[in-house]
């Protein structure tokens, strides 16, 4: 079994790069779907997790540590599972090379998506919601066809507030301090692979695609 980890900022692509990797044979693992999945499902770790978002706790690292072992033992052994969203902490990474290799498993990769702050500010804040159906537009990449409209109903579009320039700042200097650690255990592991992630949609795709393997 191998792994491959997928690393980066909010707005720099995860989503566009594993669609590619799982067109190359990927499973794709996102462990906020699973933590979806355990909580819907009523499992012991869903019901333990739930208590705790309901109180407005982080879910421990040995929740997720513990979802995440649950789906690797129901892999197949020559599968190659793509984490998003997993690990966030040094000690999640310890924890994942400690489970990979009680499955004779390891990692393979750790496809780290490097992007300006400023362009990921600029394609965040750019983006605005229609209240009314979800619909989501960007100012310059994908704008309404009326200002402040949606196309479909004609409701007004909103800014999320985790999309305002200030907060995304805020949210990457704490992407910033908690990955910074983990680019490091992987890099002196020689498992680092850097894409740009500030070129266009379609270069991105061909780079993952080309430096995948």
């Amino acid at each position: 079994m191998n792994a491959v980890i997928l690393l980066g900022p909010p707005g720099a692509g995860k989503g566009t790069v594993a669609s590619v990797l799982v067109e190359h044979g990927c499973e794709h693992v996102s462990t906020g779907q699973l933590l979806r999945n355990e909580i819907e499902k009523g499992t012991p770790l869903g019901i333990e997790a739930k208590g705790l978002i309901d109180r407005g706790l982080f879910v421990s690292d040995e929740t997720v540590v513990g979802m995440v072992r649950d789906r690797l033992e129901s892999a197949e052994p020559n599968a190659t599972i793509l984490f998003d969203g997993f690990p966030r902490t040094l000690a999640q990474a310890e924890k994942l090379d400690e489970m990979l290799r009680s499955l004779n498993g390891q990692v393979k990769q750790v496809l780290l998506l490097d992007c300006p702050d400023e362009v990921i500010v600029e394609r965040l804040s750019g983006r605005r919601t229609c209240k009314n159906c979800g619909t989501v537009y960007h100012l310059a990449y994908n704008p309404p066809l009326h200002e402040d409209q949606c196309n479909s109903d004609g409701c007004a579009l909103i800014q999320r507030g985790d999309d305002s320039a200030e907060t995304i700042r805020k949210r990457l200097a704490v992407y910033v301090g908690a990955t910074e650690p983990l680019i490091h255990y992987y890099e002196n592991q020689g498992l680092i692979v850097r894409i740009n992630a500030a070129k266009s949609i379609e270069d991105v795709r061909r780079a993952a695609a080309a430096k995948f393997g």
